[in-house]
């Protein structure tokens, strides 16, 4: 059996309580692949970042394969952990701000989108164009996809390889592809259940692990 761990992100609920999760329908998407168990792995954002960083890495060495779910803020811990998991040749996905961490970590700098037109509840935002050769466009076997969108900041540049831009040229998608598989998206493929992309995309990284 396959084991992925997903890195809970803090938020704070309605009552203003803070709290540490992630959207629900990812694990509701990866149910389907029966071959996989799923852990969590909380990171404590305010203890001792060394220590903190050790025990979160020998939660990582048990699992085959990491995602980097949406959330709301970044830490500098995030960014030692993908480090990490870069380091050590693990299979990330990143899903949103899991998708910026990836790019900060390797040079990268973020910004607040002047005119958000990527802040929406419909099921398809914009297009995407997926740059030619690359591994994502390899996965998905298309160059122009249609995502959903919501964030409220964007990458502005990064040293990861850029492999997708939105319309007014959001970056989209970043790789590394010289990794087994070193992916981070903007969008949320999770919440697109019926989507083929989705599919190709998340079958090729459980295939990675």
């Amino acid at each position: 059996m396959k084991t992925i761990g997903i890195l809970l992100r803090d938020f704070e609920s309605a009552s203003g309580n803070e709290l540490y999760g992630f959207r629900s329908d990812l694990l509701e998407y990866l149910r389907q692949y029966k071959e996989l168990k799923i852990i969590t792995i909380p990171i404590e954002f305010k203890n001792d970042e060394y220590d903190e960083l050790e025990r979160v890495e020998k939660a990582i060495d048990l699992c085959n394969g990491i995602i980097l779910p949406g959330g709301a803020n970044a830490y500098e811990i995030d960014l030692k952990i993908t480090k990490y998991l870069y380091e050590k040749d693990i299979p990330t996905l990143g899903i949103c701000l899991g998708m910026q961490i990836m790019s900060l970590t390797f040079d990268g700098d973020i910004e607040i989108l002047k005119e958000n037109k990527h802040q929406s509840k419909e099921e398809y935002v914009h297009e995407i164009k997926i740059k030619s050769n690359s591994k994502l466009a390899n996965i998905l076997k298309k160059n122009k996809i249609l995502v959903n969108s919501r964030h409220n900041e964007h990458i502005t540049t990064t040293n990861l390889t850029i492999t997708a831009i939105a319309p007014d040229l959001t970056i989209e998608a970043v790789e590394d592809p010289n990794k087994k598989f070193f992916i981070g998206v903007q969008w949320h493929p999770e919440s697109l259940k019926n989507d083929i992309y989705s599919k190709r995309l998340f079958d090729y990284f459980i295939k990675a692990i």
